[in-house]
């Protein structure tokens, strides 16, 4: 716990001015989304892109969201910094009341609606930002107990698009508010030795197909992804044939059944089992966690898919 001292003596905590370090942040290529309480030690930052890919697939509420970055390069910058608050007496003599806020905010021509409508989710969120410039600097907090989480936002806002004309093009707009304080005083900047941070998938929703032709002894089903309709088994091929990366259960009961092998055949997956006759079967994506560690990078199953067994 942190003492208390006299106001009084204010001037022991004034900082010595000599600077041997002359970094800053250029304009930013990435932010990450980190929820309320998160934080990491010193010792994960030796494989930081690792452990960052790894939160970027963990469970809903523990997930860390990035965005921007090369695939949605970030057009635009504007910090709105909100002037600081200064009481002037009648004679003259100013009195400090407090920083103001910096409003930052974002612009992409890229991502279209999909994008757009996956920012808005964050109003509201509470949640914090890691910051990645186009030098491949990291910034965020470091914390009184030596860990260190992202800087703490005081707003989170989706501005609504920026629709194009014959003389612009549309915009796709995203800010957060920070407090100088914050970013001053408790924030601190890494150098990453690659940029293998902006490169990190984001994830992409998908859905389980039926791809018709079911049997009692196999399943035969397809993957797209729900924005784009990409083709998931045509991109990721004998990664994704693999059956531990879905879950078949029994729609009336939602007792797990079992896989004996998995396999493409004609641009589809089929899942080998013993299925019965008129029974109804959904099969899911097993979790983004489980798909990163059979190699599959940057997906999660949202809707899955109910096949009837002839």
């Amino acid at each position: 716990m942190g003492a208390l001292v006299s106001a009084c003596k204010k001037g022991l905590s004034i900082k010595n001015m000599r600077s041997e370090c002359n970094d800053s942040m250029g304009p930013t290529a990435r932010l990450i989304a980190v929820p309320p309480g998160a934080f990491w030690q010193k010792s994960d930052m030796t494989d930081f892109t690792t452990y960052v890919q790894e939160r970027l697939h963990d469970v809903k509420g523990a997930r860390w969201y990035a965005f921007f970055g090369p695939d949605v390069p970030i057009r635009r910058i504007t910090t709105n910094k909100e002037s600081d608050v200064l009481f002037t007496a009648d004679d003259g003599t100013q009195i400090f009341i407090r920083y103001g806020v910096l409003n930052r905010a974002f612009g992409t021509t890229e991502g279209g609606l999909c994008f757009a409508a996956a920012l808005m989710t964050l109003n509201k969120s509470g949640y914090s930002f890691i910051e990645i410039d186009n030098a491949n600097q990291v910034m965020f907090r470091k914390n009184t107990d030596g860990t260190y989480s992202a800087l703490k936002s005081t707003f989170v806002y989706s501005p609504s698009p920026d629709l194009a004309d014959f003389k612009n093009p549309g915009f796709t707009n995203f800010s957060y508010s920070i407090k100088p304080e914050e970013y001053v005083q408790n924030g601190v900047i890494f150098q990453a030795d690659d940029d293998s941070l902006l490169d990190l998938l984001s994830l992409a929703d998908t859905a389980v197909t039926d791809a018709t032709g079911s049997s009692a002894t196999k399943l035969k089903i397809g993957v797209e992804t729900l924005c784009g309709e990409t083709d998931l088994v045509a991109l990721l091929g004998a990664p994704l044939a693999a059956v531990g990366n879905f879950i078949v259960t029994l729609k009336s009961t939602g007792a797990v059944q079992t896989i004996t092998a998995a396999a493409i055949v004609s641009g589809h997956i089929e899942l080998t089992g013993t299925f019965t006759s008129a029974a109804v079967y959904t099969v899911a994506l097993a979790a983004p966690s489980v798909l990163l560690a059979a190699g599959i990078e940057g997906y999660e199953g949202t809707e899955s898919v109910d096949i009837t067994i002839p």
